[in-house]
């Protein structure tokens, strides 16, 4: 059985307001009224001060000991077809999945002890928990995204750094994660307030006629046109004062705002613009959906955005409770062309060193094929899945000054349990912060114009 690890925490979130009004494409509800010290951090020695984060995320969680934790001489019930390759980096193994992603291993750090320090807290509540950097459940939150979420990193990130020259400063693509229809937590501002939100993509980057309906005016409704409805709207609010002593009207105020300088900035049509990368880059990538969605990151990253989630998939993608290997073998070719061409991409660039990319998911899997776990929503009885996995798992850093071609933590012989040190998504997001100049317990105004502490995390100075 795993051993515990006992997490304390410095916040709670407390209750917020309830959704009020939905604003156009920035998609979400709430009202906006920030307080912000000017706190900063120092990054740990060796670190590099960072202008961006890229947040690969796994929905469903993989199978670590096929992907990032190999156990080859773990008993067969355990390592299924798992086999261990050698990689760039001495030392340091990957599973034969991961044949291109090994020839550019010496970038990568690979934590393999990331834990929830729960035995089967599902999808839903690992994505909140990941996504947002924190070991508990927020009051009041629930399986769909709400105003009672604890903000997802991007919307921390979002409020000190926005985005410069029209760029938003946080977007997710190119799909949203929906469970039965409705938003996971963890991908908007929740009690910050939906002026924070993330910009969520819902088009695949591989379609031939790609384009984001957001920065494509609808027909008759031209830059121009939008700028004169622009001068309008600044007409009627300087005849209608009083309604700025509305919060909700504020709110849509402030969206509109966002939508406008960011629907008319070239700066933001040219980085959303992928067909201006070569066609043998967009080879080199993959022309899938994960190669292209990577690929676009990467120009949001050069053009300036500090924050962008890619999605490597739908809600529970990666979720094998039955068939593991028919499931990698039809996700991992495109995710290990796209990975290590994204890696190899930013080095090429020059962009590595000063973004930090993290590739993981909100679980990993049970280390007994077939096994089922109590609590969890699908018996993998069979003997070639497994079931949910939160006391152990790996998330990969890559870039921001982190020392690659090395593993931090170790699993015990079954990839199943920490065997030492553990780290909890705070201290990741400590990490991330704190590498974007960020203090992790920097305070902020909820809803209810209350304090609130960021994070609580530690920073994981072995990456470094």
């Amino acid at each position: 059985m795993a051993k515990r690890i006992s997490v304390s925490h410095l916040h709670r979130a407390g209750i917020c307001r309830r959704e009020l009004l939905q604003v156009g494409f920035l998609g979400a509800f709430g009202m906006s009224g920030l307080s912000l010290p000017a706190h900063a951090v120092a990054a740990p020695p060796r670190a590099r001060r960072i202008r961006s984060i890229l947040l690969i995320w796994m929905p469903g969680g993989p199978p670590q000991m096929q992907l990032w934790d190999p156990k080859p001489d773990s008993p067969s019930q355990c390592r299924g077809t798992a086999l261990p390759i050698k990689t760039s980096a001495p030392g340091l193994e990957v599973g034969k999945w991961l044949p291109k992603t090994a020839k550019v291993a010496h970038h990568l750090s690979v934590l393999r002890t990331l834990t929830l320090n729960a035995e089967d807290d599902n999808h839903n509540l690992g994505h909140h928990k990941c996504l947002s950097a924190i070991d508990f459940k927020p009051p009041g939150s629930g399986d769909y995204a709400s105003r009672f979420d604890w903000p997802s990193i991007g919307s921390v990130v979002s409020v000190f750094r926005p985005g410069a020259g029209g760029l938003p400063p946080a977007v997710h693509l190119p799909l949203t994660m929906l469970d039965g229809g409705k938003p996971d937590p963890g991908q908007s501002a929740g009690w910050l307030g939906s002026r924070y939100d993330p910009w969520q993509i819902n088009q695949d980057p591989n379609e031939p006629a790609f384009s984001v309906p957001d920065l494509t005016p609808l027909p008759g409704f031209g830059v121009e046109r939008l700028g004169n409805r622009q001068r309008l709207l600044s007409a009627v609010d300087a005849m209608r004062r009083d309604l700025d002593r509305d919060l909700a009207v504020q709110q849509l105020g402030n969206a509109q705002e966002r939508a406008f300088q960011v629907a008319t900035s070239p700066e933001t049509r040219h980085a959303f613009d992928v067909s201006q990368e070569p066609a043998s880059l967009r080879e080199r990538y993959g022309r899938h959906t994960f190669g292209q969605s990577l690929l676009l990151a990467r120009r949001l990253i050069e053009a300036g955005v500090p924050f962008v989630q890619a999605n490597m998939g739908y809600m529970n993608n990666w979720d094998a409770h039955r068939g593991e290997d028919a499931y990698l073998q039809r996700l991992m070719p495109p995710f290990d062309q796209a990975y290590s061409a994204l890696i190899e991409d930013l080095a090429q660039r020059g962009l590595l060193s000063e973004t930090l990319v993290l590739c993981m998911g909100e679980m990993g899997r049970n280390p007994v094929l077939g096994k089922p776990v109590t609590g969890a929503d699908a018996n993998a009885a069979e003997p070639d899945g497994r079931n949910h996995w939160q006391w152990c798992w790996s998330a990969v850093f890559a870039g921001g000054g982190i020392r690659g071609g090395t593993a931090v933590g170790q699993s015990d012989a079954w990839a199943g349990t920490p065997d030492g040190e553990a780290y909890t998504p705070s201290d990741i997001g400590a990490t991330l912060y704190t590498a974007m100049g960020i203090d992790p317990r920097a305070e902020v105004r909820d809803l209810q114009d209350r304090p609130m502490v960021i994070n609580n995390g530690r920073v994981i100075d072995r990456l470094y």
